[in-house]
């Protein structure tokens, strides 16, 4: 296996762990309010640590950026494997 094969199981391997743990702390809490928390790079972080995405000149830029950096971190994961399997198919064909 290629380090981006490697790198892709990983990235899914955390987002299922994520998930799964995400799942089960919204089992586990209050039982009159069930919610599923979901966990992003900013909750995870902070928010003091992406003020520089306020300093992007480019709108659509600063729009994907930001979108990223708040949408659920498992989904973020899985997509990064994604992006490592398709790295791996590129460059096993050249």
């Amino acid at each position: 296996m290629s380090k981006y094969t490697m790198a892709g199981l990983t990235s899914w391997l955390f987002s299922g762990l994520i998930l799964l743990f995400q799942a089960i702390s919204s089992v586990m809490g209050n039982e009159e309010k069930f919610a599923f928390k979901s966990l992003s790079l900013v909750s995870v972080v902070g928010q003091d640590h992406f003020k520089w995405i306020d300093s992007i000149s480019w709108d659509g830029i600063q729009n994907l950026v930001s979108f990223l950096v708040t949408m659920p971190l498992f989904i973020l994961l899985f997509c990064i494997g994604i992006l490592f399997f398709l790295i791996h198919m590129a460059t096993n064909r050249l």
